[in-house]
């Protein structure tokens, strides 16, 4: 593997080989790598960015009822749902259900129904607004590193 020379090669799994920043291609066996809390009833694994790009991709565990703060999608997303099911102002997306999320689209009350297990993928920065819409933080890829390496900046659940 060839990892960026500037960048330590970040290793948060059990063979302590995952290097979710590595250039070109590779694989993230899930099953290898490690949890790590972003608060309180949510979790997630970091499978790959780009930092040339911004771009990033989890694997989210969400528990039952736990909701997202509020938040604005500066960039677009796409989730892929694994398990459970994820309630949000379209709808129900359950199991094997795609996703995509438009640049401007604002979640009040996305959360699991059950608990809840989804691939993100995420081409920049969300940002994260009060009910006046008043900037509270931005998840962008440096705060998903942050928080891979055990320092979460905020907490994103409401």
């Amino acid at each position: 593997m060839i990892v960026d020379s500037k960048q330590p090669a970040i290793s948060r799994s059990a063979s302590g080989r995952h290097e979710p920043g590595v250039r070109g291609a590779m694989l993230a066996d899930i099953n290898q790598i490690d949890w790590v809390p972003l608060g309180e009833g949510v979790k997630f694994k970091l499978l790959r960015y780009c930092d040339v790009t911004g771009d990033w991709v989890l694997y989210v565990q969400l528990q039952p009822h736990v909701k997202f703060g509020r938040h604005k999608h500066i960039t677009p997303a796409e989730f892929f749902i694994m398990k459970g099911e994820l309630l949000f102002e379209r709808g129900s997306a359950k199991a094997g259900v795609y996703g995509y999320e438009e640049i401007g689209e604002i979640h009040e009350e996305a959360c699991g129904a059950v608990e809840t297990e989804f691939l993100y993928f995420g081409h920049g920065p969300v940002a994260f607004i009060n009910a006046q819409d008043e900037l509270l933080f931005i998840a962008d890829l440096a705060f998903y590193k942050d928080a891979w390496n055990g320092k979460l900046a905020e907490d994103i659940i409401s």
